[in-house]
């Protein structure tokens, strides 16, 4: 297949990702802000790669699995608040960075969900916003990064995956960890993207 020919098939591709957004955002599935920065860079796609992460993307919004559900109420049990790949469109992303910057501070819930897609997640955490036992964290990253600040004293507990990408803690977090601290454990995947724990500085 020529090069002309390749390029001709990406821009179909690239304006029937953008057919599918526009309609997922008319349903309702989509915030407005998230759809314009999607088109404006699926328009900027130059190579294959890119565009087949980009159409998952699209996918996902446009089946209701990306789209930001009820809030947990208080009284939720916390094996309820633990994310389950099962629920698709229940599952609800507490902040959603998508070709954007995004910080997050305050109390956590167990189970709470951070997603970034072409972005930048941050997550500041304080033993003062954990529960007093254990605390889950779910990270989704792909092609973006999403960092967790951690106050000294947590004992973090690293499962997320990471899938050509990258999953670590840094070393002083473990070192600085309070052996009857609270337990903060993160899962979730790396795509193509970086997950990583640094210690909170002051």
């Amino acid at each position: 297949m020529g090069l002309p020919a390749l390029r001709e098939i990406i821009e179909e591709r690239k304006e029937k990702a953008i057919e599918t957004l526009s309609d997922t955002y008319a349903k309702n599935r989509l915030p407005l802000e998230e759809y314009e920065r999607l088109v404006e860079y699926i328009h900027k796609i130059e190579s294959e790669r890119e565009l087949v992460v980009v159409e998952k993307i699209v996918a996902e919004y446009n089946q209701g699995e990306a789209k930001p559900a009820r809030a947990m109420d208080d009284d939720d049990d916390e094996e309820d608040s633990v994310y389950n790949p099962h629920r698709g469109s229940e599952a609800a992303y507490s902040n959603l960075a998508v070709l954007s910057t995004r910080t997050f501070e305050g109390p956590l819930k167990s189970g709470s969900q951070f997603l970034s897609i072409l972005g930048s997640g941050q997550i500041k955490i304080r033993k003062a916003d954990l529960n007093k036992r254990r605390t889950t964290l779910h990270l989704v990253t792909i092609l973006g990064d999403n960092t967790v600040f951690v106050e000294p004293g947590i004992n973090v507990i690293n499962k997320a995956l990471p899938i050509l990408g990258n999953s670590d803690v840094q070393h002083k977090v473990g070192k600085m960890a309070d052996a009857g601290g609270p337990e903060l454990i993160i899962s979730g995947t790396a795509l193509l993207g970086t997950i990583s724990v640094k210690l909170l500085k002051n």
